[in-house]
């Protein structure tokens, strides 16, 4: 894959990311007008980067790289939202992931990357806001009733973590590895 492309990709990806994770913080919404345009966007760019640097097979293969990105970030993240409370826009942001990078491994390299870092964000949080207990009675009470199918009393008034944030650094360390071929420290593992 020609350098350029990969990097035009990658600057995209992170302006996406970037992008969602400021309206993210500043509203708790990932707009569909940021999230849609990258998704219909990202196989048409693939396709053309291919179709300019090496012909039609590739950039359909490109393409189709793409698509299939789409599918690993929206898929599993759209069965996150149906059973565990995940936002649609946190969805379609990981399925622009995927589209964008045209890389399932980016995908899931984001993901494990965003998880570790909402995490984070998560305890900062608690600790912050001095919920500390509280939310672990929640977490385990939760837990309990899991098995019974019976939904945990959980009210609306706790912080809420911006995961956009967490993909958005998720997605550019990803990126970085996957489609730019940067090296870090724990890529072996990955």
């Amino acid at each position: 894959m020609p350098w350029s492309l990969l990097v035009t990709a990658y600057l995209l990806l992170v302006g996406v990311c970037l992008a969602a994770a400021i309206w993210d913080v500043r509203t708790g919404r990932i707009p569909n007008k940021l999230t849609y345009p990258a998704l219909l966007a990202a196989p048409v760019l693939w396709y053309a980067g291919g179709f300019l640097t090496a012909g039609t097979h590739e950039a359909a293969a490109w393409s189709g790289a793409s698509v299939v990105g789409l599918l690993a970030g929206g898929v599993p993240f759209m069965l996150l939202v149906l059973t565990m409370g995940l936002g649609g826009g946190d969805m379609k942001l990981m399925a622009a992931v995927g589209a964008l990078s045209a890389s399932w491994p980016v995908v899931l390299c984001t993901t494990v990357y965003a998880l570790g870092v909402a995490v984070i964000m998560a305890l900062g949080l608690m600790v912050r806001h001095k919920i500390v207990r509280r939310t672990l009675a929640r977490v385990f009470s939760a837990a309990l009733l899991a098995p019974t199918q019976t939904p945990a009393n959980i009210p609306d008034d706790s912080p809420r973590v911006p995961f956009a944030v967490a993909v958005a650094v998720g997605a550019a360390l990803a990126g970085a590895e996957q489609m730019l071929g940067l090296n870090t420290p724990w890529r072996p593992f990955f």
